[in-house]
């Protein structure tokens, strides 16, 4: 069984309460727990936030939009995953960041497929930086977490999760995805973790048309800013705080992932 485990608090040193900020009548939470349950690869979707009273909203917000939910650690991320893994008996699981609310189905999909036919302990596409920021999905499953977790000697190690797994090479064998060429814009920011990024985000949902319980097309996002450089000239290269590729100490297998995968997500979803 695969699941979608998403980590998300109220928290926010740079943009206080982003996740329950509300784009295009729904809170950014709610968009990145439909993006996780549209996608036809997972099996459950789990919020995991901390025992702190203020993400009770958090808590309730999940219920709200049928997710589960799990409380740990306040300052721990890793803690959390090792806690949720174990309490929750959770089999393959796929990381999402709770400040991506245009997380696309179909590359999840895409990657979780990639991952079961690779048998390896870990697939990403954030080894190598090509999707746009917040388009991230890694895939490992409970007993690969718990290793790392013993391997967890770095504070980068407990705040980002999977560094450990890309680190130690010679103990996780690992497959990078990288982006096809229509969406191949490492530098794009699609998460919110600034006012700036926010604003983006609901331009982004107010321009395209999308489903109702669905945030916008990643091909069509990419063609948008493609076409906007308003919205995209504040966006360098390696823009965010922590940086994935620098976990990376050998190259890893890679795969670049197919379009065939967005062709087949709208085939089932639209009829």
């Amino acid at each position: 069984m695969v699941c979608g485990v998403i980590q998300a608090r109220v928290f926010a040193t740079r943009l206080p309460g982003k996740t329950l900020k509300e784009i295009a009548g729904k809170s950014l939470l709610a968009w990145t727990i439909l993006a996780a349950q549209a996608c036809p690869s997972v099996d459950r979707v789990i919020v995991a936030t901390s025992t702190s009273e203020q993400d009770t909203p958090v808590v309730e917000e999940a219920h709200n939009y049928g997710a589960e939910v799990y409380r740990g650690d306040e300052d721990d991320v890793l803690a959390r995953y090792v806690g949720a893994a174990r309490d929750l008996s959770l089999d393959v699981i796929v990381r999402i960041c709770g400040d991506a609310p245009v997380f696309s189905p179909w590359v999840c999909h895409g990657i979780v497929q990639e991952y079961c036919a690779s048998g390896m302990d870990y697939a990403s596409n954030t080894s190598e930086e090509t999707f746009p920021y917040g388009t991230q999905v890694e895939i490992f499953n409970g007993e690969v977490l718990q290793r790392s977790w013993e391997l967890a000697d770095l504070s980068t190690d407990h705040e980002h999760v999977t560094p450990p797994l890309r680190r130690h090479t010679e103990v996780f064998s690992c497959l990078s995805v990288v982006a096809p060429e229509p969406i191949r814009r490492g530098h794009y920011r699609l998460c919110v973790d600034t006012q700036q990024d926010y604003e983006v985000i609901c331009e982004i949902f107010k321009q395209l048309e999308h489903e109702p319980d669905q945030p916008p097309d990643l091909v069509e996002i990419v063609a948008l800013l493609d076409s906007r450089p308003d919205l995209t000239e504040h966006m360098v290269a390696v823009s965010q705080r922590y940086s994935t590729s620098r976990d990376t100490e050998l190259a890893a297998p890679t795969v670049e992932l197919s379009l065939a995968y967005r062709d087949g997500f709208y085939e089932m979803t639209r009829g």
